[in-house]
């Protein structure tokens, strides 16, 4: 079904005028008031305060897809093909698991589920065959969740914890299922939301506090909250053709960050957006949740 929506007014303010070639995965530190993120094709992690104060970047070994907070301080990327523990302070990487997706393939897009464990998944390189995998890391021991993806994006958890959400983007899908922290998906996953056309393609998301789901559409040029049955609830139009991953952060979990690319874009479609690549913020009135630390 179509519904069509007016597209919210809402104040965006560009934070930071670089211009990533693939910017993913944001994600706010509440205890240290970081917000990190990511460029994946040029390999280097990012990280700056609100206002612009502390930032830093580091070069990676490899294209980190996503990252998510350690539980004792740090992060965990999905990196290259494999698991590994990334140190910001001083640029160290350490090896959690390697090989984990086969050479056709990249780590790309995860999330902490509510319950402390690390769900991410892989890409066709190709992006034409369903080969890449999704994994979660749970207390030490990973375990394969399913392996039949084109892009694996998102994932974002329901505030219980009980229901998980992804995309396999190129299909134009957002699908849901039922979801155990110990057990993983437990049913057959469902179509939550069905793209079409000039909508673009279903990239990050995250969950809010009353439970609506947010999802960037890379080349949809916008942002759009869908509540709990699926139905739009609003569309915010965006300056950039591709936004690509959102997350809650600030003191009171109500800006919204969004990340965006300038990869693959022709000169025209640069002229038209000329701030791809760039990491937006949005001030809203309801809050996000606060990210989970990964345990050990």
């Amino acid at each position: 079904m179509t519904v069509n929506v007016t597209a919210k007014k809402t104040l965006i303010e560009k934070i930071w005028k670089g211009h990533a070639l693939l910017g993913e995965s944001p994600l706010w530190d509440y205890r240290t008031s970081f917000l990190y993120w990511v460029d994946i094709e040029n390999s280097r992690l990012y990280r700056q305060k609100t206002d612009g104060s502390g930032y830093s970047s580091i070069d990676l070994p490899a294209p980190a897809g996503s990252i998510a907070l350690w539980h004792d301080g740090g992060l965990i990327a999905a990196l290259g093909q494999g698991l590994f523990h990334v140190n910001p302070d001083n640029g160290t990487v350490s090896s959690i698991a390697t090989e984990l997706a086969d050479d056709s393939c990249l780590m790309n897009d995860g999330k902490a589920d509510r319950s402390g464990n690390f769900v991410f998944g892989a890409k066709h390189l190709k992006e034409c065959d369903p080969v890449a995998g999704c994994w979660r890391y749970q207390s030490g021991q990973i375990t394969r969740l399913e392996q039949k993806f084109i892009v694996f994006n998102g994932p974002a958890f329901s505030p219980s914890g009980d229901r998980i959400f992804f995309a396999d983007s190129p299909s134009q899908k957002i699908m849901t299922a039922s979801y155990n922290p110990t057990e993983g998906i437990t049913t057959e996953p469902e179509v939550f939301v069905q793209l079409f056309g000039n909508d673009g393609y279903p990239d990050g998301m995250t969950v809010d506090s009353e439970g609506y789901l947010w999802n960037a559409q890379w080349d949809g040029w916008a942002i759009t909250r869908y509540k709990p049955d699926g139905t739009v609830d609003q569309k915010i139009d965006m300056p950039v053709q591709r936004p690509t991953s959102l997350c809650f952060g600030g003191e009171d979990l109500k800006t919204l960050f969004v990340t965006s690319a300038s990869t693959r874009l022709s000169p025209k479609e640069l002229a038209e957006n000329p701030d791809a690549g760039a990491l937006f913020q949005l001030n809203l009135d309801v809050a996000g949740l606060l990210e989970e630390t990964i345990t050990k």
